[in-house]
């Protein structure tokens, strides 16, 4: 394509980032009081405003680390805190967060499909159907910032084999760096599923020119050469990103190996079998995938020949990975520990990273390209424009559905009014108690974010160090009834301990408080 033809598309990642403002910042603002994880990050972030330099945080369990996550979109958070409040604060840097994956996806695409091509990956990756339930539904304020700056940070370290330039290596340094204090596992995951194949390309890449793109001897003897000859050169990137990972997760890794996690593993809908469970089938597999579903055929024979096949092998891995428990594979991949530990769903939401520039290819071809002309060809323009005009119409219909997720089926508790609980809380010594909420959903971090009182229960299962949590499946009492005999037998514990330590009832609908068992009458 000419020159004069890509300044068409030049505008389309700026177009792309200006969507992502109005679209999922207005939307943000609907959908973040319902989602999983918001409000628990939104309580991080309160950690840090009130404390910046202070890692134990007492108002959850008897106490926990605040290093056991990581900081930075916490740490952002409570500083913009000071200025816009704390949900405006953290609705801000989710819009931020996906500012920098929109950009990072662009750039990411442009190793992969031409400019045009990684113009529609951009415009795509702002409705790809994982991100807006990552955004809308998961709330997961970390996982964006950090598949954002790994995109970007995979990006330079190509530029940085093919160009040799130092300043590549500067920049994809730093984005490490942020990436780890944005996401810890992104960062670790993403060395072997994003960087390796993307640093193998840039070697194959480095020969291609010649016509050796399959798999043969000349290839693998030319692949060989290129690694021999960049040996010193992926060593230093290898000692410097482990030095920078180190550096970053210290206090993680500090707290991990001294106080280690001990705990009966939490089930999680993701490691599911999905083709008896239908729930967490739809939630994490079809809802996440949805439009990239039916491209599959297409995504797959883009990938697994020539230069894409790398990065094909790690798609199809992450693909499979993201089944769960669907085939005894993950499981046997790796092991049962991080079997029973991981969520399984970050593994296709990944995946759906690798096929946005190919999912962009597609789009670029429908609307622009080789197959624009065949389909009006064949069918006439009118009914090629039908075509089309109904698959962007499915997309968009998919991304409000997904948004409005929590109107098909309540994820959340209706919006409880915290300012009588807050005040109760604040008055008469009532903070000298501990209390419990029953009911309230995530609502309890939002609770918690508001107040210095203190609760045996939390909404960060990882800082548990409560026997009589820590030797049960249930992720917090505040929803231990869901759990059957299991859920309730944890929490009649707390209820039958001596009586000048025990809990006192506060029921929120009638408005009677008497301290300090906080109840809302939310049912599934």
């Amino acid at each position: 394509m000419s020159q004069a033809g890509y300044k068409e598309y030049r505008y389309y990642p700026l177009i792309a980032i200006l969507l992502t403002v109005v679209f999922h910042g207005s939307l943000i603002i609907y959908s973040f009081p319902n989602t999983y994880d918001a409000y628990v990050h939104t309580f991080f972030a309160d950690c840090y405003a009130r404390s910046w330099f202070e890692p134990w945080e007492y108002r959850w369990y008897t106490g926990f680390s605040t290093t056991g996550y990581p900081p930075l979109s916490h740490q952002l958070g409570a500083l913009l805190s000071h200025v816009l409040g704390l949900k405006a604060a953290m609705m801000t840097i989710f819009v931020g967060a996906l500012c920098v994956f929109v950009t990072g996806a662009y750039r990411f695409a442009r190793i992969w499909v031409s400019e045009p091509e990684a113009c529609f990956a951009a415009l795509f990756a702002v409705a790809t159907p994982s991100v807006v339930e990552t955004i809308h539904v998961f709330g997961q304020i970390p996982t964006m910032f950090g598949i954002g700056f790994l995109l970007n940070a995979t990006t330079e370290t190509y530029y940085w084999i093919r160009n040799k330039k130092l300043v590549h290596l500067i920049r994809a340094l730093a984005f490490f760096a942020t990436t780890a204090a944005a996401h810890h596992v992104t960062t670790i995951f993403g060395l072997v599923f994003f960087v390796a194949p993307t640093v193998l390309t840039a070697l194959s890449d480095r020969f291609a020119t010649s016509g050796i793109i399959s798999i043969s001897k000349q290839y693998l003897l030319g692949m060989i050469k290129e690694i021999w000859e960049y040996r010193f050169r992926i060593s230093i990137f290898l000692f410097l990103f482990i030095a920078i990972l180190i550096t970053v997760i210290f206090p993680y890794w500090y707290l991990s190996k001294t106080d280690p996690i001990s705990q009966v593993p939490i089930p999680h809908g993701s490691r599911d079998n999905f083709l008896t469970s239908k729930g967490s089938a739809l939630a994490f597999f079809i809802v996440p995938w949805g439009v990239i579903l039916p491209l599959f055929p297409y995504i797959v024979s883009k990938i697994i020949r020539g230069r894409n096949l790398y990065i094909g092998a790690s798609f199809l891995l992450l693909a499979l990975l993201g089944t769960g428990g669907t085939t005894p594979i993950p499981k046997m991949l790796l092991g049962d520990n991080a079997f029973n530990i991981l969520t399984f769903d970050r593994f296709t939401f990944w995946a759906s990273m690798l096929s946005i520039p190919f999912v962009g290819q597609f789009f670029f071809q429908l609307f622009r390209g080789e197959y624009k002309r065949i389909m009006e060809q064949k069918w006439g323009t009118a009914v090629t424009a039908v075509l089309r005009f109904l698959l962007v119409a499915y997309l968009l219909a998919q991304t409000v559905m997904i948004v409005n997720l929590s109107n098909f089926r309540p994820l959340q508790p209706a919006a409880i009014d915290m300012e009588p609980l807050v005040s109760f809380l604040e008055v008469d010594e009532h903070s000298n108690w501990r209390y419990l909420t029953l009911g309230f959903g995530d609502q309890m971090a939002w609770l918690s974010a508001q107040t210095e009182a203190k609760s045996i229960d939390g909404n960060y299962h990882s800082g548990r160090r409560v026997n009589e949590l820590t030797s049960q499946a249930v992720e917090r009492l505040e929803n231990a009834k869901f759990q059957g005999f299991e859920g309730l037998g944890s929490l009649q514990q707390f209820l039958t301990i001596p009586e000048k330590y025990q809990l006192k009832f506060i029921f929120s609908n009638d408005k009677f408080y008497d301290p300090l068992l906080f109840y809302s009458g939310w049912h599934r």
